[in-house]
């Protein structure tokens, strides 16, 4: 290996250290692009041991490519934009599922999942009894499409109304992954999404531990409740990028300029939770959504996985992502979202508080909460609604087509007619055996007159001969 002049320690302080103004943050990048940054920085550090080695953590090495791909997760139900950008996992929503919903290719599911659940219980139950099971298995049915359409994980939700009550979002989440179960899908491709109220993160401790089921936590708003959310044991975090820093600057209800910068209280909220898994090397994953524009996830650096949406994914075809470790930048060890970091107890223990999960937080963290959360529970409640509303047209339809009396004339009879006619029948068959029909006898003297007359059965007959020519 060549050994280039300059020491460890300068390599050290000059590429494990690069200035904030490029690179940082999480950005789109073309794949030439990616390999030219590969080949640089295999040059910057090949004098540098290994970062696995005693001799690197003395030295703080990091790895020699100190930044990593970031998965895509597609927010969007359309099957082709996801087969067409080639992204790795799709996240499905109530919101991007209603938008949709009414779409032939998604529409097709619900009248399958319909006809489903109807052959499998025949007899006659309550409409709600089939508008739930029908609303379960239109969203395995789409979960199988998505999982054709992408080699990675596919996040499906529940009904989020059940946000009130763990028992009914274990139940629901069991028995959807039972259907996937029964489809030989392997669990680690399906993520079942929970919102991330006490109730929900409640559900998902028992659901990962009891039951080794993939649960994403979504509307994380705050360090606090995201180290709650790692303590239930979820595989996936989802942070509302948009939404946070919004509520950061209409905080009290005034309109604060703060730019997006790492200075921002909002890039600072989300910025401390990768650290912190990254920290403590934590087998979750942070997953940024909602994001209003390519700046605000620029700020972010370590991010494990970012949603975009059908508009954002068309602005970057043929690009991936890529985001730098924020152990390198010069000014980490004293950025507030680190200290933040260290500060936070691991692990934590707001499962176990005795006045419960949302009094251990903080009154600020309680606000962001119910602004974020539950604003956007309300939403989604229009938005299953809306699904509900075309998942109840499907099985009425379904229900009056079982039950539909075709019109006689054209299939089938009313079982009376159809005795009537057959009485008629027999009938007719009866009077024909009894009445034989008798031809009148020959009478000679009109042969003698020139034939029979023309108007009996005799002379028809002769006629008949006379035209095939045997007489």
């Amino acid at each position: 290996m060549p050994v280039s002049n300059f020491t460890a320690d300068q390599y050290v302080r000059a590429a494990q250290k690069p200035q904030r103004s490029y690179y940082k943050g999480t950005y789109p990048i073309s794949k030439k692009d990616k390999v030219k940054l590969d080949l640089w920085m295999s040059n910057q550090f090949e004098s540098l041991p290994q970062p696995s080695s005693n001799e690197a953590k003395e030295m703080g090495v990091v790895p020699s490519f100190p930044y990593k791909e970031v998965p895509i997760y597609g927010d969007t139900a359309d099957i082709l934009a996801l087969n067409y950008h080639g992204v790795l996992g799709a996240l499905l929503t109530p919101e991007n599922v209603s938008e949709m919903v009414e779409t032939t290719g998604i529409r097709y599911h619900a009248w399958v999942a319909a006809k489903q659940v109807l052959e499998e219980f025949p007899q006659s139950l309550a409409e709600t009894f089939y508008v739930k099971h029908a609303l379960r298995h239109f969203l395995f049915r789409l979960g199988l499409a998505m999982l054709d359409s992408c080699p990675g994980q596919v996040v499906i939700f529940i009904d989020s109304r059940f946000y009130e009550s763990k028992d009914a979002m274990v139940d629901e989440a069991r028995a959807l992954i039972g259907l996937f179960d029964g489809a030989d899908v392997r669990r680690w491709r399906v993520v079942i999404t929970l919102p991330a109220t006490e109730e929900g993160i409640r559900a998902a401790h028992e659901l990962t531990n009891k039951y080794s089921i993939c649960i994403h936590l979504s509307m994380v708003t705050s360090l606090a409740h995201a180290c709650a959310c790692i303590e239930a044991g979820a595989t996936m975090l989802s942070m509302n990028v948009g939404p946070i820093l919004q509520w950061f600057e209409k905080k009290d209800g005034d309109e604060l300029d703060y730019p997006i910068a790492p200075g921002h209280p909002g890039i600072k909220t989300i910025q401390s939770c990768i650290n912190y898994i990254r920290q403590h090397s934590l087998n979750t994953s942070l997953l940024a959504v909602d994001i209003r524009n390519w700046y605000e996830l620029k700020q972010l650096n370590g991010v494990d996985a970012a949603a975009l949406d059908q508009k954002q994914l068309d602005q970057i075809p043929m690009h991936g992502l890529t985001t730098w470790l924020p152990e390198i930048m010069e000014d980490h060890e004293f950025s507030p979202a680190y200290r933040c970091a260290c500060e936070a107890k691991y692990p934590s223990d707001f499962l176990n508080h005795e006045r419960g999960m949302a009094m251990a937080l903080s009154a600020e963290d309680r606000s962001l909460m119910s602004s974020v959360v539950y604003v956007r529970l309300g939403q989604n409640k229009v938005f299953m609604e809306q699904i509900e509303d075309v998942i109840r047209k499907e099985v009425r339809d379904r229900l009056h087509l079982d039950t539909f009396d075709l019109h006689p004339t054209l299939y089938r009879r009313k079982k009376k007619e159809l005795l009537m006619d057959e009485d008629a029948n027999q009938t007719r068959r009866d009077q024909s055996l009894k009445e034989p029909i008798s031809e009148p006898p020959i009478n000679l003297e009109d042969y003698a007159k020139g034939g029979p007359k023309e108007n009996s059965m005799t002379y028809t007959l002769i006629q008949a001969c006379r035209l095939l020519g045997t007489l």
